[in-house]
């Protein structure tokens, strides 16, 4: 980083600082603090509880989705469909939201983005409750889901560093997809007891309640809108202008490419996991639960290691470790056929997919213009979860006429093949300069 940059980053981490004056909720030991710098931050403290609870309740969600579909179809291809639903709307307004996000008050919007989520969880159950679930509903539900994602994402992502500075962004967006990852290994656990003791339903229903956290913790924040998009720029040019430097700069394009293949290759094997849970392990969804809960626990370690390495290791050899690890776990998975071992395998990919996709994201917000870097990552969310739909629906369609494991190895393989080359080109060291 250049030296004027480095003086710029230090004014504005002294702005929020300032901005944010007080004593944090909790005081952190120096030597934990020195491996989690952002939670030293009071704003990052309370978006860390908020989350912490709403997204178990997501995870509640994702699971009983998952379950309930399979349930009522029977059918790989329409768990893939219903997963692509929710990543639709990603691909098709992502960019779009990224434009008005960058005009917005990120902090309003937030609350609102909540409250809708909280309306649709509260819906699915009061639906699946009532008898009225059928499919068609289950995928228009799906489909506004993803849309109030879609606006939800670029200004959650955009406002981490309106929370921590550039400073301890590095450190802010591996502990947020942490807890995001960590609530996945007690959500699932979770849904997997609430849908064999009570019904399926209630998985959506607690998941609407638990949205009231993530509202209280964000409605406290006191955040610096240190950069702003002039408003006389229109919003087609200014869309079009990220757009093009979206594309044209080297290492965002490359950091878009990475994140596709991940979205499209290797993200469907929790898609998948319904069908592997019920038609390989025979197991339900105690045992759903119990794999993907698995997944979580390993993503949770790489938010920890990414966090703790964040500014003592280079980033590039980051991003490639973790598409290595991933993508062997994840063939060897498919040749593995006993419980036990599984969870192991889950565990080690969680941890590669994690460390590899949060450092992206860390590296796609340090190398964006601060006046672009809502659209910027409206574009990098479109060629990321807006590329799930994609993956889910392949993976769907072929583990429909193959199987399941297949489909989480070739996608797997294919991962490792395009890494490869990529390293061999030398791609990975050019990211070492953040």
């Amino acid at each position: 980083m250049a030296k004027t940059e480095e003086i710029k980053v230090l004014k504005e981490d002294l702005e929020i600082t300032a901005a944010t004056a007080g004593a944090a909720p909790v005081q952190l030991p120096v030597k934990f603090i020195s491996i989690f710098p952002a939670l030293a931050h009071r704003n990052f403290q309370f978006y860390f509880a908020g989350q912490a609870i709403s997204l178990i309740g997501f995870w509640l969600q994702q699971v009983g989705l998952g379950y309930y579909v399979f349930q009522l179809t029977h059918s790989p291809f329409w768990v893939g469909i219903t997963a692509a639903m929710l990543g639709v709307p990603m691909f098709l307004f992502s960019a779009v939201a990224g434009v008005f996000v960058e005009r917005a008050n990120k902090q309003k919007l937030l609350v609102w983005t909540q409250v809708l989520d909280a309306s649709v969880a509260i819906l699915f159950g009061v639906v699946i409750f009532n008898n009225v679930a059928s499919l068609p509903v289950i995928l228009i539900l799906a489909f506004v889901s993803g849309t109030i994602g879609s606006v939800d994402l670029p200004a959650r992502l955009t406002f981490i560093v309106e929370m921590v500075g550039k400073r301890d962004l590095a450190s802010a967006i591996p502990i947020n997809n942490g807890i995001f990852n960590g609530a996945r290994f007690i959500g699932p656990a979770m849904a997997g007891v609430l849908i064999t003791s009570f019904g399926v339903g209630w998985t959506f229903i607690l998941n609407g309640f638990t949205y009231l956290a993530g509202i209280w913790a964000i409605y406290n924040i006191k955040p610096v809108f240190i950069h702003g998009l002039e408003e006389n720029i229109h919003p087609f040019d200014s869309m079009k202008t990220g757009l093009k430097y979206s594309f044209t700069h080297p290492k965002i394009f490359y950091f878009m490419l990475l994140a596709t293949v991940t979205a499209v290759f290797i993200w469907p094997y929790q898609t998948l996991m319904p069908v592997v849970a019920e038609k390989i392990f025979n197991s339900g969804a105690a045992g759903l639960g119990s794999l993907l809960s698995a997944a979580g626990a390993g993503s949770l370690l790489g938010a920890i290691f990414t966090s703790a390495v964040a500014s003592k290791q280079k980033k590039g050899l980051i991003v490639a470790q973790g598409m290595l690890i991933s993508t062997v776990a994840l063939i060897l998975f498919a040749f593995n056929r006993n419980f036990t071992i599984a969870h192991i395998l889950l565990f080690i990919a969680g941890f590669g997919v994690l460390t590899q996709v949060s450092t992206i994201n860390t590296l796609v917000q340090l190398a964006s213009p601060d006046n672009m870097r809502s659209r910027i990552m409206g574009v990098y969310l479109t060629m990321f979860v807006g590329m799930l739909p994609l993956g889910s629906t392949l993976a769907g369609s072929l583990a429909s006429r193959t199987s399941s494991l297949f489909t989480i190895g070739i996608g797997a393989s294919i991962v490792l093949v395009v890494g490869t080359y990529l390293y061999l080109k030398g791609v990975f060291t050019n990211f070492n300069d953040y």
